[in-house]
C-alpha cells in the first residue's frame, strides 16, 4: 500500500514537467531507432510523426494472435519516431473497452481458447507511470476494468488505495457503476449517499446507475421516483435516463406511461431521434401484443434512421429484429437492403463509407440478424438464399448462422436438409460444432429417439458444450415419462463430463427410479462421492430407490 501511495504521489508533477520528460523520452528513442535504421544525421534528428488511435488500435488488436505484449507494441511504435499523446491512448483504449476486450486485457483467462490478448491495462500503467498526465478520469477507467477482469473486490481494493485528493466524481460514479453491476443494493445506495455529501451526485451518469439498478432488480416503481428527483436537481436527461424510465413503465405494464414520456423525449432536442428510445417504445407494444401501435412506432424509427447522417448498423439489425416480431417480411427486407445501401456489406466487413476507414464491423453480425428474423417468419425459401449469400462471401465461417438454419430445418422436419448443412459446416469450420449438436439433440428428444439425441449430446460435449442447467429439464422430463432408468444414466454419464450433476439432477434420476419401481444400492454413495447435500425431499426418494440397511 504504500508502494502504491508512493506511486501515486509522484503522479502529482505538473503536467508541463511530465511532457517535457515524455518528450525528451520520445525525442530520445527515435533517435534512437532512427540510427539504427539509417546513417544520415538528417534521419536521426526528424521529427516525431503523430499516430493516430486507430493505427493503434490495428496494432493492439492483434497482440494475441501475434504473442507480442501490449508495452512492446506501444514501444515500438515510439522507436520508430512516432508520437503518442494522451489523447490518442485514451481513444484507443475506449475503441478496446468497446469491443470488449475486458478477458484479454491481463492475459489471465481463456489462453487455451486461443483468445487474443490484450492488455489494456498496460495503457492505464503508462498514464500512472508519468509517461502521460493521469486525470481522475483516468483512475475511474481502471477501476472500471478491474471490476470486470478481477472483480468487484479487485476494484474496492484499488479505489480505497487512492489518495482523497483523486477521488473525484468521476472514480466515484465507476466505483458506484460496479456496485450497480453486481446489484449490490446497500453498497450502491450508501455509495451514491457519499457522493451527494461530496457534491458529485450532480452528474446524469450517477442517477442512470441507480436507474439502471431499479430496473434489473425489478423495482421500477422507484424509477419515476429517481427522475423526479433529477428534474428537481436540475440534472439534465439523456436517452439512457429516458431508456431506464420506458422500461420502467413497461415492466408494470402501463403502455399510457410509456407513450408519457416517449412524448416527453419528442420535446427534447437532444433525444427525440435517439434509435434506442425509439426501439424501446416499439419493444414494449410488441410485448403486449399491440402490433398496430407498435408498426406506427417502428415506421417512426425507420423515418429517424432514413433521415440520420450518421446512422448505425445495429440500429438497422434491431428494426430487421422487430418487424419479424411483428410478422412484417416484406419490412424485414426492406430494412436488410436500406442497411447493405448504407453500409458496404461484403468481404466479412459492414462499414459506412463516410466513416474513418477503422469502423468496421463483422458482416456475420449482420446477416445474423436477418436469417434470424427470417427463421422466426418460418421463410424457409429466403433463409437458404440469403445464407448461400452469406456464405459467397464470408472469410470468417462463422457457426451461429448455419445453426440458425438448422434450427429452421427441423422445426419442419426437414431432417436430410439439416443433416447436409451440419455435415458441410463442419467441414468448413474443421471441427465439431457445438450449437447445431444440442439443436439435433433437442429434436430428437421431442420425437422421443432416445439413441439419436444422446449420439448428438456426445458430439456437442465433446465440441466444449456447457449446458444451462435450467434448459435441460425437458431432456430429465422425457426420460421420466419413459420411466427410462437406462437411458437417463447414460444421459447423465455424459452431462458428467460437462459439469458435475447438482441436487436437481439427482432428483429427477431418482424421481425416474422411483417411477420405474427400481433401486440403485450405490445411489448414496454416488451422491456423497458428488458432494451433494441430501436434503428432506432427496432422503425420501432414497428411502425408496436406496434403502438404508441396519
Amino acid at each position: 500500500m504504500q508502494h502504491q501511495a508512493f506511486k501515486l504521489t509522484k503522479m502529482k508533477v505538473s503536467s508541463s514537467i511530465v511532457t517535457r520528460i515524455f518528450n525528451i523520452n520520445l525525442r530520445h528513442l527515435s533517435t534512437a531507432a532512427a540510427a539504427d535504421a539509417v546513417t544520415t544525421t538528417n534521419a536521426a534528428t526528424a521529427q516525431p510523426k503523430k499516430v493516430t488511435s486507430g493505427y493503434i488500435f490495428d496494432k493492439l488488436y492483434v497482440v494475441g494472435s501475434t504473442g507480442a505484449k501490449v508495452s512492446d507494441v506501444l514501444q515500438n511504435i515510439m522507436r520508430t519516431g512516432q508520437h503518442i499523446n494522451k489523447k490518442t491512448l485514451v481513444d484507443c483504449f475506449k475503441d478496446l473497452r468497446k469491443n470488449g476486450r475486458y478477458q484479454q486485457c491481463l492475459e489471465l483467462q481463456n489462453v487455451a481458447e486461443g483468445k487474443k490478448k490484450l492488455n489494456l491495462l498496460v495503457i492505464l500503467d503508462w498514464f500512472e507511470k508519468g509517461r502521460v498526465d493521469p486525470l481522475g478520469r483516468d483512475f475511474a477507467m481502471r477501476v472500471d476494468i478491474l471490476h470486470k477482469l478481477k472483480g468487484l473486490a479487485e476494484a474496492e481494493k484499488y479505489f480505497d488505495g487512492l489518495p482523497s485528493d483523486f477521488k473525484n466524481h468521476y472514480v466515484y460514479t465507476a466505483l458506484l457503476s460496479c456496485y450497480c453491476a453486481d446489484l449490490e443494493i446497500t453498497k450502491a445506495l450508501a455509495t451514491f449517499k457519499k457522493m451527494d455529501e461530496l457534491g458529485f451526485s450532480s452528474h446524469v451518469l450517477a442517477f442512470n446507475n441507480l436507474l439502471g439498478l431499479y430496473v434489473r432488480i425489478k423495482q421500477p416503481e422507484k424509477v419515476p421516483e429517481l427522475v423526479s428527483e433529477m428534474k428537481n436537481k436540475q440534472v439534465p436527461l439523456n436517452s439512457h435516463t429516458y431508456t431506464y424510465w420506458i422500461q420502467s413503465y413497461r415492466l408494470r405494464g402501463d403502455l399510457e406511461g410509456v407513450e408519457r414520456v416517449f412524448h416527453e423525449t419528442q420535446e427534447d432536442s437532444l433525444v427525440k431521434d435517439d434509435w434506442g428510445i425509439h426501439s424501446n417504445v416499439a419493444s414494449a407494444f410488441i410485448e403486449f401484443g399491440q402490433f398496430e401501435k407498435a408498426i406506427s412506432y417502428l415506421e417512426n424509427l425507420e423515418n429517424v434512421l432514413d433521415n440520420s447522417d450518421n446512422p448505425r448498423h445495429s440500429a438497422y439489425q434491431h428494426l430487421i429484429s422487430l418487424y419479424a416480431g411483428v410478422g412484417k417480411l416484406d419490412s424485414v427486407i426492406q430494412s436488410w437492403n436500406k442497411l447493405k445501401s448504407n453500409f458496404k456489406v461484403d468481404n466479412n466487413q459492414c462499414y459506412f463509407p463516410s466513416r474513418k476507414p477503422n469502423f468496421k464491423v463483422n458482416n456475420n453480425q449482420c446477416y445474423l440478424s436477418l436469417l434470424q428474423a427470417l427463421s422466426r417468419l418460418d421463410d424457409i425459401k429466403g433463409l437458404e438464399n440469403y445464407f448461400c449469400e452469406w456464405e459467397s462471401i464470408c472469410k470468417i465461417y462463422d457457426d451461429r448462422l448455419p445453426t440458425v438454419v438448422i434450427g429452421a430445418y427441423l422445426r419442419h422436419d426437414m431432417l436430410e436438409e439439416a443433416g447436409l448443412l451440419l455435415e458441410n459446416a463442419t467441414k468448413k469450420v474443421g471441427k465439431l460444432l457445438r450449437m447445431p449438436h444440442v439443436k439435433f439433440m433437442n429434436y430428437y428428444f421431442e420425437k422421443g429417439q432416445t439413441e439419436g439425441a444422446l449420439k448428438h449430446m456426445e458430439a456437442a460435449i465433446v465440441s466444449n458444450w456447457k449446458p444451462i442447467a435450467e434448459k435441460l429439464d425437458p431432456c430429465f422430463q422425457h426420460f421420466k415419462d419413459q420411466k427410462d432408468v437406462d437411458g437417463l444414466e447414460k444421459f447423465c454419464q455424459l452431462l458428467k463430463r460437462a459439469q458435475a450433476l447438482d441436487t436437481k439432477a439427482y432428483l429427477w434420476l431418482l424421481q425416474t427410479y422411483v417411477d420405474a419401481e427400481k433401486t440403485a444400492p450405490d445411489m448414496r454413495e454416488r451422491i456423497e462421492e458428488d458432494g451433494i447435500n441430501v436434503t428432506p425431499e432427496l432422503e425420501e426418494l432414497l428411502e425408496r430407490v436406496c434403502p438404508t440397511r441396519f
